[in-house]
């Protein structure tokens, strides 16, 4: 799901050909969130179907047409229904968390909130089987190493979800006061 989103967050800032689409998320976001033509187009012509985005044709002397692609106004609703549905399976993704937060300029606080309430749940119940595994012994240091990492790695999320939560939180009181001043 998150490579829609990022297809369509591309598109939120002007029309796009797909190369450009692909190399400004790698660029902005880095390897781990590449999008592949094998992704890419299929998703493209799905939108294009949806009608969440319309295609123009540039013609271009001695080179193929280049493909230019613009979001719809049912594209734009499509984009903050995406980024705003945030179930169990997808707070337990990294990469579907990750480009949400990547995101979190287009959401309202309490929907921050939410999202990161969803994420530090499922932190919590990692952390409680990495708990689990302390208990037990194993004989493979290797295999005691990974868990380590694994444990360490999420106990620093976790540690950062909290930091974003009070962020989020701030800018939902800030929000919050301006509506009774008004």
């Amino acid at each position: 799901m998150y490579a829609d989103i990022l297809i369509l967050g591309q598109l939120l800032s002007g029309p796009k050909h797909g190369y450009e689409i692909k190399k400004n998320v790698q660029e902005a976001l880095g390897e781990s969130f590449e999008i592949n033509n094998n992704l890419l187009y299929p998703a493209l012509r799905r939108f294009l179907t949806m009608g969440a985005i319309s295609k123009k044709i540039e013609k271009t002397e001695g080179k193929p047409d280049r493909h230019i692609y613009l979001l719809t106004n049912a594209g734009e609703e499509i984009f903050n229904e995406l980024i705003r549905d945030f179930p169990r399976k997808s707070a337990a993704n990294s990469l579907d968390f990750m480009v949400r937060v990547a995101l979190f300029d287009r959401l309202e606080p309490d929907v921050q909130l939410e999202i990161l309430r969803k994420r530090l749940t499922v932190l919590e119940e990692e952390m409680g089987r990495y708990r689990k595994f302390d208990e037990v012994h194993t004989e493979n240091r290797f295999t005691a190493e990974v868990i380590h990492f694994n444990r360490t790695q999420t106990e620093h999320e976790w540690t950062w979800v909290k930091k974003l939560m009070l962020i989020a939180q701030s800018a939902a009181s800030a929000s919050d006061h301006e509506e009774t001043t008004f």
